[in-house]
């Protein structure tokens, strides 16, 4: 199978990332799941519900920011591939 198939099919997830435990992200990860169980666990009611709503919120807001990204990486490298083949090699390689 060639890459676009591999994507098609779902062999390739772009979303998917890997970290390292002792990286800058996984500690600050770390710090958000730690403060997030104490609020929740001392939160109730209304309050409970509010810090809820702006924790799923904030992940909708991150994903969307992730999607963006990634497009506008991906046309972006699409763009340099297209500018490589705009050039002829001669030219381009030619003593001053």
């Amino acid at each position: 199978m060639n890459f676009i198939e591999e994507l098609y099919y779902g062999n390739i997830n772009p979303n998917e990332k890997r970290f390292d435990r002792e990286s800058q992200y996984s500690k600050a990860l770390e710090r958000f799941c730690k403060n997030e169980n104490k609020l929740t666990e001392s939160l109730e009611g209304d309050n409970l519900k509010l810090f809820n709503d702006l924790v799923n919120v904030s992940d909708e807001v991150i994903a969307c920011t992730g999607t963006e990204n990634f497009k506008m990486g991906f046309i972006l490298g699409v763009q340099l591939m297209a500018d490589c083949f705009k050039y002829d090699a001669k030219t381009i390689f030619k003593d001053i």
